[in-house]
Parts: C-alpha cells; structure tokens; sequence
C-alpha cells in the first residue's frame, strides 16, 4: 500500500512547484487563482455536497454553519489597520486580505482531502483496480487545487517558510486519511462524517464565491482569460465527479442501458 500513498503525496505537493521561483510573473498568480476559484466552486457544490448529504439530511445546517462561521471570523478577525484610503472609501490591503483566504481555504480542503484519502483506502479494501481508479480520480483533481493553494498563500503575508509548511501539509492530507482509515471508519458514525464534510463545504463556498470572485472580477489586464480560466476550472472538476459518478454506481449505468434496450 506504500505505493498509492507515495503517488499522492507527490501529486498533491505540486503546487510547491510555485515555490522554485522567487518572482512569478503577475498574470500568472491570478489565472491560478481563478482556476483555484472554479476548483473550490466545484469541488464544494459537486463532491461535498452530494456525498454529505447522502450520509445525511442534517448536512444543509452545518453547510450553514460553516458558511456563517468563515464570514464572522473574516468580519470580525479581519484587520483593518493597513486599509489604503481613496477619496470616500477605503479597502483592504490585498495580502492581508490572502492571508485569511489562505487559511480558510487550507483548512476546508484538508478536511475534504482527508476524507478523500479515506474514500481511497476504502475502495481498495474492495478491489485494488477500484483503489487505483479512485487514485486517479483524486489525483487529477489534486494537481489544480495545489496550485491554486499555493498560489493564493504566494499573495499572502505570511513568510515563505510557513507558505511551503502549509502546501506541504495539505500534500499530506490524502496519505494521512489513507493511513489512518481504519481507525477513522471504525470509530466516527456516518452522521458525524457527512456533518464535517458539510460543514467544510460552507467554508469552501464562501472562500470561492465571497473572496476569490471579487477577485476576478476586479480583474484588468487579461480579464476574458481569466474568466474562461475560472469557467474551465469550474467544468473539468464538475466533470471529474462525473466520472467517478459512473465508477462509483456501474449497476444503475448498467440499469439505464438495459431500460433502454428493453423500450427499442
């Protein structure tokens, strides 16, 4: 099992890439983070929704919760000594503005790519050609949300040393809920299980829609390509569920065909 957990560590530590360079062009940081927009709007709407609220009902109030808890932590923690005034109005300085992005967005996707490490062990207690499909399905999706991480802590104030620690913990998050699944599963009840995963998907919409669109929107030079990086961001997760909808449900694919052949 050492091979599937080494696999995801390294794809999932991809946006340390970022880190070889002392100097990223401008236009490059910002179409990573909308592709990290799109990511987290899909990941959050089109994987932790339905999986929370199939292992329950109660999801919608702790997707709530967590949507309500990262705006009260943005106004009530969020400084405003190094706000910049022009004429009338006042706004935030951009990297402190990151630097609670980055957090909130690192915690959200921890605990969704935790799970997911879960999600993999489970399988390939099933049948190792499932375990090495969901690998796959994870990995591809890890490779954007790295980068987009790391992008958005590269726009933080926080001082390079932690940036790499917190991409490098969040390459973790897989193998570590990989490791310890057996223990997870044995002793956390599905409820309980759907509620954090619910919960995190509140944080991680808020992320996207209240913090990274502003951004995007705000957007001068290459505005239409960084909105068509965010719209594809936004398609390739959604589609990557799609897949993994299939994988994860052979026996209704199999049903729709044969409804079909039983009307022809």
């Amino acid at each position: 099992m050492f091979f599937p957990i080494l696999i995801l560590a390294i794809i999932s530590a991809s946006g340390l890439l970022l880190f070889t360079f002392k100097k990223i062009n401008r236009t490059i940081l910002n179409l990573l983070i909308a592709l990290g927009a799109g990511s987290m709007l899909a990941v959050s709407l089109v994987h932790i929704f339905p999986e929370s609220l199939e292992q329950t009902e109660l999801a919608v109030y702790a997707f709530i919760l967590g949507f309500l808890f990262i705006y009260l932590i943005e106004e009530i923690l969020t400084p405003h000594a190094h706000d910049h005034g022009h004429g009338d109005h006042t706004h935030e300085d951009p990297h402190e503005h990151y630097d609670h992005v980055a957090i909130v967005s690192f915690i959200a996707i921890f605990i969704h790519t935790l799970l997911d490490g879960l999600a993999i062990r489970a399988w390939f207690g099933i049948s190792e050609t499932l375990g090495y499909t969901t690998l796959v399905g994870v990995a591809i999706h890890q490779i954007p949300v790295s980068l987009s991480l790391a992008a958005i802590f590269r726009e933080s104030k926080f001082k390079r040393n932690m940036q790499i620690i917190f991409v490098a913990l969040f390459a973790l998050a897989a193998p570590i809920g990989f490791i310890l699944s057996d223990v997870i599963l044995s002793h956390l009840s599905p409820i309980f299980t759907g509620l954090i995963t619910a919960f995190a998907w509140g944080s991680l919409l808020y992320v996207a829609t209240a913090d990274l669109l502003p951004v995007i929107h705000s957007q001068t030079n290459k505005k239409y390509l960084t909105v068509s990086v965010f719209i594809l961001g936004t398609i390739a997760i959604s589609s990557m569920r799609l897949l993994e909808w299939q994988h994860d449900h052979p026996e209704e694919k199999e049903d729709i065909h044969t409804e079909i052949h039983t009307h022809e």
